[in-house]
């Protein structure tokens, strides 16, 4: 948007009218870029209405691109441009930083497909089974503290670490809690809590931020009823895995009998 002349109270509310009718009309709008270029100045009373369009722009997940700021007008953005926002020196920077931006995040989000896709053609043994899988998952962004399931709790889902690490904490009945293990990418947690709905055996908190993408409870029966060879390629994969854990427990008890 090219913003032009002394920006008052008055202006400063149409844009921001028409910014929130901008929004709902597309709400997949990523980038809001203002050209400064023929702005004269701009009262406190339009700087409110500049905060709400950065808080409608944050409920929406977009940024705000300010263009062409002067000395002056840089100053009194100051409070927004510490909060996320782009500036540029003119139109051509701002549209260039916006396009690798949207450039990285669509090959991350390709990358992480094919991350995950490999990992389950790898498992599972077959690319089909993988994208199949896929389908039956949905994608969870964990915080580094935040506890992902709670020992005690119905084990409801199992979990597949895509992203970051884990810690498996066993809380004992004084009180006590220990880690008794950590987990980082390509691995599976809480998959016989899945088939036997036994009650979770641990806590699984996220050590650092982490993606994982969890197949519950619902999905699982609807794989198993509608899908009876990737239900078997699933087992399968899952015996391996235990096979693998047993042979850690084994190994870890071997060590503390020494």
């Amino acid at each position: 948007m090219s913003l032009q002349s002394y920006l008052f109270f008055g202006s400063a509310n149409r844009l921001y009218q028409q910014v929130k009718s901008l929004f709902a009309a597309r709400p997949d709008c990523r980038f809001l870029l203002f050209d400064f270029r023929l702005v004269t100045g701009i009262d406190s009373s339009a700087m409110h209405s500049f905060t709400q369009i950065k808080r409608a722009a944050d409920e929406l997940g977009a940024r705000l691109v300010l263009v062409n700021l002067s000395p002056e007008l840089r100053e009194r953005f100051r409070t927004l441009i510490s909060q996320d926002v782009v500036v540029a020196e003119d139109l051509d920077r701002a549209l260039e930083a916006c396009e690798k931006e949207v450039i990285a995040a669509h090959s991350s989000v390709r990358s992480e497909g094919r991350d995950l896709r490999d990992w389950f053609t790898q498992a599972l043994g077959s690319v089909e089974y993988a994208e199949q899988l896929i389908a039956y998952c949905r994608r969870l962004d964990v915080r580094q503290d935040e506890i992902i399931a709670s020992q005690g709790e119905p084990a409801d889902c199992m979990h597949f670490i895509l992203e970051g690490r884990v810690g498996i904490m066993v809380k004992f009945d004084d009180g006590r809690s220990v880690r008794v293990r950590s987990l980082g990418p390509h691995t599976t947690i809480g998959e016989m809590g899945l088939i036997t709905r036994q009650l979770r055996s641990a806590t699984i908190q996220a050590e650092i931020d982490s993606v994982l993408y969890a197949l519950s409870v619902e999905a699982y029966e609807r794989l198993k009823s509608e899908n009876r060879p990737l239900h078997q390629a699933l087992l399968s994969y899952v015996v391996t895995v235990m096979t693998e854990r047993l042979s850690f427990a084994s190994k870890t008890i071997g060590v503390l009998r020494r």
